[in-house]
């Protein structure tokens, strides 16, 4: 029993990975930010439009978890902590640094290109950022 439900396990994690990324814009962020994804073919919403304006992120998180989200968020300090005592997220991206919302949508469209190469976000966090020269600057790494 114990060996199917590991099985089970295994299945509903890779089934997960085949789906395209389905995004989550966290309160902090522009609600202009769904629909820079829904022009790419991605599912996106924002925390206003399914009520959750001024949760607790870990409110949030549950919902992201529950629901299957990639957040997208600007608040990289709180959120890197708690997705590190998650065993199995869906993905994280991190919009750094906190800039106006024109900005946001070139760095949400930055990540999407790199979605939009590999998908697979499962475990994973995707930092865009703006350097100080002006450039964007995409990097992917494992969380936890």
């Amino acid at each position: 029993m114990a060996e199917q439900s590991a099985a089970l396990d295994a299945d509903e994690r890779g089934a997960r990975r085949l789906t395209a990324p389905r995004f989550l814009v966290d309160e902090n962020l522009s609600v202009r930010l769904p629909e820079v994804a829904h022009k790419r073919g991605f599912e996106a919403t924002h925390v206003i439009h399914l009520g959750l304006r001024e949760w607790e992120d870990w409110s949030i998180l549950e919902v992201v978890q529950k629901d299957g989200w990639v957040l997208v968020t600007n608040n990289a300090v709180e959120f890197r902590s708690r997705y590190r005592a998650i065993e199995i997220h869906p993905g994280v991206i991190f919009l750094l640094p906190s800039v106006r919302s024109e900005q946001q949508l070139l760095l949400f469209a930055a990540a999407l290109d790199d979605v939009a190469i590999n998908s697979d976000l499962m475990n994973q966090a995707l930092d865009i950022a703006l350097s100080e020269g002006g450039k964007i600057v995409v990097r992917r790494y494992a969380l936890p």
